[in-house]
């Protein structure tokens, strides 16, 4: 964005909106999205960062936070897309840049429109028909303002397995030295335990590294649950980031993963970005066939741009 001079106003909130570019896919897997979350987490922290709302769709992300000047505004997206880029492409063999150079923002002056923008945010995955209510979203966080477990058991120390136990401590002593977790790491905190306790696990380290200040949220509502009523009762709007129009069901990019993943496509989903154009022309019309999504969401799905050979 060449010209483009960012606005910033002290003390004001800011929706920020990031993508990929050509809109590929971001996240493919959990382990995609817990990097990228515990990064986001992590860093808000260390620039000072107030986040009020998030959302991590496939191919794009949004927040609405306040930071204490441009420069650590700056330098906390700048750093938290770049190292995810590292990570990506480090896991996945994988090369280039991911992102946008330019990431979109808005200030939201008044609690209206601070309120219409959490709405907004919070129904992203909704509006895009992946869950029916915004709480049932775990990547906008929302339930977890209300417990530490909203998708699973409470853990009880006398009968949770050795590994979990195990797995939590490590989590704990990331996130107390302000440490984002790594590739590895999470692939080796899930290995071998149970689907329940999987679930266990997952809300521990959402929760741990739950990177919204929960009472700068509730100030502008009476309490959670009119949050709540308020956000699944107005999906919001927004109109000072132009968004390129995305009018399709994101759920065709779950039936994707999920064809992928027991398919001979691909042991990994993300795989597939590493073929030659020819193999990716094959798979494209298989997942057009399958699926019947539209030639731009598979595109994004096989990050693939250029048309095909004749």
């Amino acid at each position: 964005m060449r010209g483009h001079k960012r606005i910033f106003i002290q003390d004001e909130f800011q929706h920020i909106y990031h993508r990929s570019i050509d809109q590929v896919l971001i996240f493919y897997t959990m382990e995609d999205r817990l990097v990228y979350y515990t990064l986001f987490s992590v860093l808000a922290k260390r620039y000072g960062i107030i986040v009020l709302a998030m959302a991590l769709m496939f191919d794009h992300a949004h927040a609405l936070l306040k930071a204490p000047d441009l420069d650590s505004l700056s330098r906390f997206i700048g750093t938290t897309l770049s190292r995810y880029t590292m990570a990506f492409n480090s896991d996945s063999g994988r090369k280039g840049p991911l992102f946008e150079k330019a990431f979109g923002n808005a200030v939201k002056r008044g609690d209206k429109k601070v309120r219409t923008c959490i709405a907004y945010i919070g129904n992203n995955s909704v509006e895009k028909e992946l869950y029916v209510r915004a709480e049932d979203d775990p990547w906008n966080c929302l339930g977890y303002l209300r417990t530490d477990h909203p998708f699973s058991k409470p853990i009880v120390k006398g009968e949770a397995s050795p590994k979990l136990m195990q797995s939590l401590e490590v989590v704990k002593r990331y996130h107390k030295r302000n440490c984002y977790l790594e590739y590895p790491v999470i692939r080796r905190l899930f290995h071998g335990l149970a689907e329940d306790e999987r679930a266990q696990l997952f809300d521990f380290i959402m929760s741990t590294f739950l990177p919204i200040d929960r009472a700068a949220l509730l100030q502008f509502y009476k309490s959670y649950d009119e949050m709540i009523y308020a956000i699944n009762s107005n999906t919001g709007s927004e109109y000072d980031i132009k968004e390129r129009n995305d009018p399709d069901s994101h759920r065709n990019y779950v039936r994707m993963l999920e064809i992928t993943k027991r398919s001979s496509f691909s042991g990994d989903p993300r795989s597939i970005i590493l073929a030659p154009d020819s193999k990716k022309w094959e798979i494209f019309e298989k997942l057009q066939a399958l699926t019947g999504a539209r030639a731009y969401q598979i595109k994004r799905f096989l990050h693939l741009s250029q048309k095909p050979k004749t």
